[in-house]
């Protein structure tokens, strides 16, 4: 069957008119596109983010690999792992001369006070320890023990005779004589310890030792150092085997040293007849 042009056409305009075969949309279709493009547009970006962090990387890492500092007079080189630094000078140039050959300078051998800054002169090194036996004189003061004062020991006191000692509750034992004076052992509630006194037939009591550690009203006592007792007693002298430092003006303190400080006091009068 022959239709006409003009019958085909109305033929089609009606099919395509007709309402069955629209495709409506889902209700749900514009928050779906939209979606979409937010997907699409956050990919995007992450890729542009991380093509600049890696032109980033490779710039820097072509930066570092060698920092050259061109300046009016010369050339500084500098390595990117910072091991080697060097300077060199501009080659001369001049019209007519060769450039003068470039002797490369030691880059592991710069002096540190070289290269300080101006106003900051070198290191001041640090002084040595004091040894035990030159600790400072700054110590604390020593209480410990009994106390030793310039003119006696408890109720002993110097120029005492044998009969004195004896008035003042101390017992005298263990006597060892010779021609002018006489050596004890020295007990008893007058005196806070035991001690070594020595009695002369002239003077009368000369020496004190007490048998155990004691300290003098300046402060010096057991393991004090000999600068301790040198700045509580200005006047004192080294002697053999310690200080003797003046205890008023009739008589003297004799303190015996060893590596730890002060290890033994005496208390002796200035004028005897006995050895000390």
């Amino acid at each position: 069957m022959n239709i006409s042009e003009d019958e085909l056409e109305q033929r089609l305009r009606a099919l395509f008119a007709d309402e069955r075969l629209d495709l409506p949309p889902p209700p749900d279709a514009g928050t779906v596109i939209v979606a979409g493009a937010r997907r699409r547009r956050r990919r995007r970006h992450a890729v542009q983010a991380v093509a600049g962090v890696a032109a980033a990387a490779v710039a820097v890492a072509g930066g570092l690999t060698m920092i050259r500092l061109h300046t009016e007079n010369g050339t500084a080189v500098m390595n990117a792992d910072g091991t080697g630094i060097s300077v060199k000078p501009l080659e001369n140039l001049t019209q007519g001369r060769p450039p003068a050959p470039s002797t490369p300078e030691p880059t592991s051998t710069r002096s540190i006070q070289n290269s300080a800054p101006p106003g900051v002169g070198p290191s001041t090194p640090a002084s040595p320890r004091l040894s035990s036996s030159a600790r400072p004189s700054t110590l604390p003061a020593v209480t410990s023990g009994p106390l030793l004062a310039a003119d006696g020991f408890g109720k002993l006191r110097l120029g005492m005779s044998e009969a004195d000692v004896d008035a003042q509750a101390v017992t005298l034992s263990d006597p060892q004589a010779d021609a002018s004076c006489t050596v004890y052992k020295a007990q008893g509630t007058g005196v806070p310890a035991s001690a070594s006194v020595v009695i002369s037939k002239a003077a009368g009591l000369v020496v004190v030792t007490p048998d155990v550690a004691v300290h003098t009203a300046e402060g010096i006592g057991a393991g004090s150092t000999k600068d301790q007792i040198l700045a509580a007693y200005p006047a004192a002298k080294e002697d053999s085997g310690g200080v003797v430092a003046p205890a008023g003006t009739a008589a003297e303190f004799h303190f015996r040293l060893d590596e730890t400080g002060v290890v033994q006091t005496s208390l002796m009068s200035v004028t005897q007849d006995c050895a000390g």
